[in-house]
């Protein structure tokens, strides 16, 4: 049965060929030191007001439709995910005594959510969208059509042609992550994943889903979910730059070394800082990258 090209199918191949996967930590020496628990580091940091964290809804819509040319007033912002962009901004706006507020007026809102802009996995800038290009080409696509792309397109070069001449080395693609696009393709193939798994099952089921393809972990699943499925409740904490803007926002010091929060010691601290923002902790994750000048 030929299988059809769908949005899912090509978003988690983008994701898969462009990632990059943080590398691995070295392990800490414990130390015995006293900490504050995760509660009251919290407490201690959101008792008392940071500014006025006053903001309307129509403010919102402006300081969205001042980021759009030549925006309509009655503009969707509706993310592909199917929750509002209004709503979200708006109570992470005010939620933790405005802690998210000046960040949102400064940076203007997430531009991934809004369907006026094309995106691809933006984190990793210019290097993924060079890899995605030539990706793209090796099954006759482009960005601006990526029809081609599908499950069957890629199998059909396993099968037919040269792995190595005719996928891995003109897509610019290590073995490790040619292995796992193909994984992906026999995934799809084979039925353990769909467009509507993608699109209409929980984070956690798109999570244990994908992180049963050989070579797709955690963050990139969660890179997946935030960037490419507009999913709102995403917290990466496995991502590098979310816990260093976590760090920087709050004026908080982790278990890691020199200080630097830990993904796995400083896990619970890194949730509690970011649950007055559930459900759209997707949009706190977002305005991390930009405090530490990430382009997200």
């Amino acid at each position: 049965m030929m299988m059809r090209q769908t949005r899912a199918s090509t978003m988690a191949a983008r994701a898969a060929a462009a990632s990059v996967t943080p590398s691995p930590t070295k392990k800490q020496k414990v130390h015995n030191a006293s900490v504050p628990s995760p509660q009251a580091q919290v407490e201690r940091r959101t008792l008392f007001p940071v500014k006025d964290s006053t903001i309307t809804r129509e403010e919102i819509r402006q300081l969205i439709r001042s980021h759009i040319p030549n925006a309509a007033d009655n503009i969707s912002t509706k993310t592909m995910d199917g929750w509002c962009l209004v709503d979200a901004l708006l109570h992470c706006a005010t939620a933790s005594n405005g802690m998210l507020k000046d960040l949102i007026l400064k940076n203007g809102p997430p531009k991934c959510y809004l369907k006026y802009f094309e995106t691809g996995q933006q984190l990793a800038g210019s290097a993924a969208s060079a890899i995605w290009e030539r990706f793209l080409a090796v099954v006759g696509a482009s960005k601006n059509d990526a029809t081609s792309l599908t499950p069957q397109a890629i199998l059909s070069i396993v099968r037919n042609c040269n792995v190595e001449d005719d996928l891995r080395a003109p897509a610019g693609i290590s073995n490790a992550k040619c292995r796992c696009i193909i994984a992906l393709s026999e995934a799809f193939e084979g039925g353990e994943l769909s467009d509507d798994i993608l699109k209409s099952a929980s984070d956690e089921e798109v999570s244990q889903k994908l992180q049963k393809v050989k070579g797709i972990g955690p963050w990139s699943v969660d890179m997946f979910l935030l960037f490419e499925s507009h999913r709102k409740n995403v917290l990466p904490i496995g991502d590098l730059a979310v816990r260093n803007g976590t760090a920087k926002l709050w004026k908080v010091k982790g278990k890691g070394k020199n200080g630097k929060m830990c993904a796995k010691k400083d896990k619970h601290l890194i949730e509690s800082l970011h649950e007055p923002f559930s459900p759209y902790r997707s949009i706190s994750s977002y305005y991390m990258y930009q405090l530490v000048d990430v382009k997200g």
